[in-house]
């Protein structure tokens, strides 16, 4: 009787090392990142670089899917709807995570189903117009859009990208309209702009090779600092905006994740970013390395989300019942 009646606290003393030793022991077998872009784009050759600075860190491979689609968030969707939160699936997840809820109907709550783990890239945005266009810069555009509304016709790779939903806020601050027609990604609408089909583009660094060669005039970029390899550039936080539209990427796994694993993951993702190697391709494709802890990047995906929301309703795109 003894004997039984000390089973309980027996049972609790082995137990609590062997808890202690699991999460000690992350990870014992091999990670996968899912990758929320097609294979050998930047985004996707910084994931992959990631993945092979961690698996040095944590002494597992790593193994990386390519799971493209629904805007850089199909493959976060699939993970918060079947991984196991044990830290062995994480995926690559961004600010489509909050707008495109918004848009269309989707199986997950952004806020509710996902574990942030860390933020590690800003993409930078930039205007661009044609070099030979009698707008020389931001401010004479605008002013010329005031006196001439709608006249003015922009391209985006796409309704509701970031690039588009961005432009729009700034345009609103503005007080100004223009003219969106959307493109199917960036290298169309460079060429519309080019043949001049349409006055100015928004989108990532594509257009960079244009702007060092002088076909383009870089007008501004939609971060609230001006870029390193464009000083005299303007940046919309030099027009009073606080908040930077760059599209934010990072990683998060599903939710009910054990903080001591969600620590380790955080520590072995930052350490991968600031490894030389990962930092010359983020040189290389132009991505900004901006680190944000994951509470921090939850914070920040539901302020965008948030900002983005009357936007997004405004031009129709919200999603309909």
């Amino acid at each position: 009787m003894r004997i039984v009646a000390a089973l309980p606290a027996l049972l609790l003393w082995i137990a609590a090392p062997v808890s202690g030793a699991a999460q000690d022991s992350f990870p014992s077998r091999p990670i996968t990142i899912i990758s929320p872009f097609s294979p050998g784009t930047p985004q996707d050759v910084i994931n992959r670089a990631i993945g092979e600075a961690m698996a040095k860190d944590l002494g597992q491979s790593i193994i990386v899917e390519n799971r493209p689609g629904a805007a850089a968030t199909l493959g976060a969707a699939n993970m918060a709807a079947t991984a196991r939160p044990d830290g062995y699936t994480i995926a690559g997840i961004g600010t489509t995570i909050v707008t495109v809820p918004q848009m269309q109907k989707v199986a997950y709550d952004p806020m509710k189903d996902f574990t942030y783990i860390a933020q590690l890239t800003a993409f930078p945005v930039g205007v661009t117009i044609r070099a030979d266009s009698p707008h020389k810069t931001w401010a004479d555009l605008i002013a010329y859009a005031k006196a001439n509304p709608g006249s003015v016709t922009y391209g985006s790779p796409g309704a509701g990208s970031g690039a588009h939903l961005g432009m729009e806020l700034v345009l609103k601050n503005a007080g100004v309209t223009m003219t969106h027609i959307p493109h199917q990604g960036a290298m169309p609408i460079i060429a519309a702009v080019l043949g001049g089909h349409v006055v100015l583009q928004v989108s990532g660094m594509e257009w960079k090779p244009h702007v060092e060669q002088g076909d383009m005039r870089l007008l501004m970029m939609l971060s609230n600092k001006r870029h390193p390899t464009f000083p005299d550039v303007p940046s919309i936080g030099d027009f009073g905006f606080s908040m930077d539209l760059e599209p934010s990427g990072g990683f998060a796994g599903p939710k009910g994740m054990d903080p001591a694993v969600v620590r380790r993951l955080h520590d072995a993702l930052k350490k991968a970013a600031e490894d030389p190697v990962v930092q010359a391709y983020y040189n290389k494709f132009d991505i900004n390395y901006r680190y944000v802890s994951g509470p921090d990047f939850a914070a920040f995906l539901e302020q965008y989300g948030r900002r983005m929301k009357p936007i997004i309703e405004e031009l129709g795109l919200q999603v309909k019942n």
